[in-house]
């Protein structure tokens, strides 16, 4: 397996990262990702995919303007020492020990959040350049990746709850990690796709089983409902996909 502990980190996460380089073949990092998922039950393994350093960026920038390390409220009596300057909270949260707070503040956020709200508020239509570079992104999931995949160990029950360890969508046209959130629940729920990673403009989910008739009917009215009628030729690829147990589904959430 490729993936080791994170040796220096350039932004504060609270979760234990590991890193490996780019990948040659999708069905190694598969393997790698379900191997490092298996070495941690209590876990959900989120990779990052697309312009990393980017996504760090609009990450951060995403914590802040949503509150997500408002500590008000919160019983602090449990975190570790580093947490602390003079017996009060530094202000901001630095430690593995204080994830829960954030994962408390993303899920009520997550509450407000629904798929009929995305369809009514955002607009992800596609041009024709997006239209190409997310037929590309399907056709070859690693050419989205950056030269350096990190994997954040969440400790959470479901995929699309690893969201809080580095919730992306920043800019009001995009979707926020809530709807993000909100997608990515939708579509394990009643499709059996899994959230698998994250980037600066992308989403990478896996379904194990084929989809029925009536699934792949209902899905491709949703995929319409989010990039509109130019999408329908991405959409072909997405249901003519051969090899199903191993079928990874590249969103955009980005305008």
């Amino acid at each position: 397996m490729k993936f080791t502990p994170l040796s220096s980190k350039d932004f504060e996460y609270l979760c234990d990262i590991y890193e490996a380089e780019k990948y040659d073949s999708q069905a190694e990092l598969l393997e790698d990702w379900r191997e490092l998922g298996d070495m941690f039950p209590d876990s959900r393994i989120l990779l990052t995919l697309d312009n990393l350093g980017q996504a760090q960026y609009t990450s951060m920038h995403s914590k802040g303007s949503h509150d997500l390390d408002e500590t008000e409220g919160y019983d602090l009596s449990s975190l570790d020492a580093i947490c602390f300057e003079d017996g009060e909270h530094v202000g901001y949260l630095s430690s593995k020990s204080e994830f829960f707070i954030r994962l408390g503040n993303f899920e009520k956020l997550c509450k407000e959040s629904s798929l009929e709200r995305i369809f009514q508020e955002k607009n992800l239509l596609l041009n024709d350049e997006s239209l190409s570079e997310l037929i590309s992104a399907q056709e070859n999931w690693l050419s989205i990746l950056d030269d350096s995949i990190y994997a954040f160990r969440a400790i959470v029950n479901k995929a699309e709850d690893s969201l809080a360890a580095f919730p992306n969508g920043y800019f009001s046209s995009d979707l926020n990690p809530f709807e993000n959130h909100a997608l990515c629940r939708h579509l394990r729920v009643n499709y059996g796709y899994s959230l698998m990673g994250i980037g600066a403009s992308y989403l990478a989910l896996l379904r194990e089983s084929q989809l029925s008739p009536s699934q792949a009917s209902d899905l491709t009215d949703i995929l319409l409902k989010l990039y509109g009628e130019k999408a329908m030729s991405w959409i072909e690829l997405v249901m003519n996909k051969k090899e199903e147990s191993q079928h990874v589904l590249v969103l955009r959430y980005t305008e």
